[in-house]
Parts: structure tokens; sequence; C-alpha cells
């Protein structure tokens, strides 16, 4: 069958030093004007050999396409793949992987949280368990872009001045960064772009099928409330950000399509924005709600809303596995549903990705996605630990060690090179 996605002409990768340096040289005029802009107003590829990015759009005849030629032993978690990211030919299909040892760098966008602590906490540890193997070249390189894409830009391309040969980009912005990946790549760097969708078709994502996981835990809600007239309220995330729509999206076909009443609350991922939000609208709707749908950090404050106004709990999910999350079912005794969805998982799938690239594998498109591990009332109490409290800023993680089994990847990737292993150590991260 006819590729989907015709391979881009071009020669293979010029080795990593030598291209350092032929690009320290073209950087140089640029860090004396500021350092490198973050608009991308050039497309790094051709729009017609990648997807859109549709947020909020319906399924297109293109995206359809794309989806039916995906294995199908991964096609569930691809569904919605639009409205976060680009599916199309891997950019790295030419490149040729240095020997060990190699330089590792972590690029946040921002720090400031428990959540990308963790993260970052796991890729620490994963290194340091390579380097014992003797696989790394020197230590971790990090850098903090406090929300700047500019900065964030600027330290992509210290990092390739540095010799980094794997760049693995934390949450970055949507757009803004093509122009800095594109230079990374042209040196001979792998950059991997983990737990976010992204318009930069020049990187390999690594990522959760954000659409995919809004439908499932949509669909439990459908099964708790059944047949019923009373309406269902969404917790949206922040408007326009892909992640948040690409949940929203698949939580809202899954209602729809169970011919459900639906009210929509935006909490913006902030739990004391959550939490006005929900006791505005529980003032002004004395009717029966059958449940609550979380896109995100809803299912404490929302609880917490229901108590303070006095209303009857209904069936209320959750997303991202938070420890609070789990405490508060632990309180109320009201069954939920949600994911092991930390920082730490996500990182453990990105050095998946990139130790087999380092192997010599080859992923067959620019974007991995797969599922999160689910929780609910069958396996709750091997995620809810002693300690867990409504104030806890800590994430449930996957109970196996990672959110799927390296086999997953197996219909994703070409070659047969071995890839270095490591223990998650996911089950190690404190409570707190």
């Amino acid at each position: 069958m006819k590729s989907l996605f015709p391979r881009r002409a071009g020669s293979p990768a010029q080795r990593r030093i030598a291209a350092v340096a032929l690009l320290a040289g073209l950087i140089a005029p640029l860090a004396a004007c500021g350092g490198l802009t973050a608009n991308d107003n050039d497309k790094s590829s051709v729009s017609e050999t990648y997807t859109d990015l549709r947020t909020g759009k319906p399924e297109s005849a293109r995206d359809k396409a794309v989806l039916d030629a995906l294995p199908e032993s991964v096609r569930s978690t691809y569904a919605g793949f639009w409205h976060a990211t680009r599916v199309g030919p891997n950019p790295y299909a030419d490149w040729k992987p240095s020997q060990a040892p190699w330089k590792f760098c972590y690029s946040s966008a921002y720090q400031g949280n428990s959540w990308r602590q963790e993260g970052l906490a796991v890729a620490k540890d994963i290194v340091a368990q390579l380097d014992k193997k003797g696989l790394v070249d020197g230590p971790l390189i990090v850098s903090d872009a406090n929300n700047n894409a500019s900065l964030q830009a600027t330290q992509l391309t210290t990092m390739v001045q540095k010799g980094c040969d794997v760049i693995l980009v934390m949450q970055p912005p949507t757009v803004g960064l093509c122009k800095a990946f594109d230079a990374a790549q042209k040196a001979g760097a792998l950059v991997v772009v983990m737990q976010t969708g992204t318009d930069c078709t020049n990187v390999v994502q690594s990522d959760f099928g954000a659409y995919d996981a809004g439908r499932t835990s949509a669909e439990w809600l459908v099964d708790k409330v059944g047949n019923t007239k009373d309406t269902i309220v969404m917790c949206d995330g922040i408007p326009g950000v892909a992640a948040a729509e690409a949940r929203q999206a698949g939580a809202s076909d899954t209602f729809k399509k169970a011919g459900l009443k639906v009210d929509h609350i935006t909490g913006q991922w902030t739990p004391s924005t959550i939490k006005s939000q929900m006791l505005r609208y529980l003032s002004t709707h004395q009717g029966a709600i059958a449940g609550v749908w979380d896109g995100g950090v809803c299912a404490v404050p929302v609880t917490q809303a229901f108590q303070q106004a006095d209303r009857d709990l209904p069936p209320v999910t959750g997303f991202e596995g938070a420890c609070s999350w789990l405490a508060s079912w632990k309180q109320t005794g009201s069954e939920s549903f949600g994911f092991a969805g930390g920082a730490g998982q996500g990182v453990n799938e990105a050095f998946k990705v990139a130790l087999r690239m380092l192997a010599g594998q080859k992923p067959k498109h620019n974007t991995l996605l797969y599922p999160l591990v689910q929780i609910d009332g069958s396996n709750v109490d091997k995620y809810y630990k002693p300690g867990m409290k409504l104030s806890s800023g800590c994430n449930a993680q996957p109970a196996n060690g990672g959110s799927v089994p390296a086999a997953y990847y197996d219909d994703l990737f070409t070659g047969t090179g071995t890839p270095a292993t490591f223990d998650a150590g996911l089950a190690d991260l404190p409570v707190k």
C-alpha cells in the first residue's frame, strides 16, 4: 500500500560534532541580537505531508485516512489526535545516532509546580541508572524557561552548543519553538517533546492519547448515571490549549452520543477558580446534577463546592490521578474514575522512545501516543497510600512501573536494535 506520508527529500544528517560546530557559527550573530526568536511564521515542513492541528474541529477525511492506516493495536489511542497534534512521517528517518556515551538534556517550559518537579526527579534517576551502565556523558543538563518561549528557544540553542545528543522537552508551547527544534535536529540532536501536542513537525512527540482519555472517563460517567434527564457538568481546562480541548472533545462526543444534557464551567486548571465556578453554578442551578466530568484538577475543588453548598455529591470523575483526589475519594467514599497520569510516567515513556532510537530503531511516525493506566473502584487500593491528603501535591503512578509495556511500541517502530533499559522507579516517588 502506498504510504500516506511521503518521505521528505534531503541528505542524511551530518555527524553530530561537525554539525554542532557549523551551527555555532550560524547562531553567534543571532545570539548577539538577543537569541533565536520564538516566532515560527515558516512551517518546518510542507502541510500536505503532515495532518493539520485542528483543535476543536470535527474529523476530516484526511484525519480519518491517517487514523485508519495506523496499526489496529494503537488506533483507539490515536482517536481524535488532530485536536492536540499532527501526525506524519518520522522527521528523523535519515538520522543516525551517535555511539554511547550520550549527553542527555532536559528542557522544561516551567518547573514551578510539584507535577513538573516530579518529572525532573524521574529523569535524573533514569540518567543516573544509565550512567552506571556507562551510557551517559556527564550530568543531566537542565533548563527552566518559566513559561517564556523566547527564553526556551535560546536555552535549546545553548543545549545544542553543549553537544546534547538527546533533548527531552517537557510541555513546551504548542507553537513558537519550531525554529529552535529545527536547528537542534540539523545539529544531529534527537528532540523528544513530552506530555503535550505540538504544531512542530521536526521533533518526535511522546504523549498519552488525550481524546481517548477524555472519552474513556466520560464513558465511565455515562455508565454511572444511566439514561438520565439530569445535567452533566463538564469542568473544562484552559480554552484554546490543545491538551484541554482534546480531552473535552472526547468527553463531549461521548455525552452527545449518549443523549445527555451537558453544561460547562471553565476552571482554567486552577483549583480556586474551579471551586468558585462550581459554587456559582450550583447557586443558579437548583435542579439535580447527574455527574461532573473532570478535565484536569477538578475533582477535589468540585467536591468541596458541593459540600459547601450542602448539595448531594453526584459521581465526579478525576483525571490525572492526583494524590489529593485519591484522599478525597477515601474521605467521601464516593467512587470515582481517573488515570495514573503523573509526570513521572510521561518522562518514563519518553525515555523508552529515545532509547529505542538510540539503539537504531526508527519510529514509523512523528507522534507516538499511548494509553494511560486507569484507576477505578477495582484497583484504587493499589494507588491510595496512607499519608495522602487533600493538600498533597503528588500524583499516582502506574502500579506496574509504566503506562504501557515495552512491547506496546513494537507496532510503532521498525528495526531490531536492542534499547538500553532502566527501572522506572515510579513506586518510590514520595507521597507529599
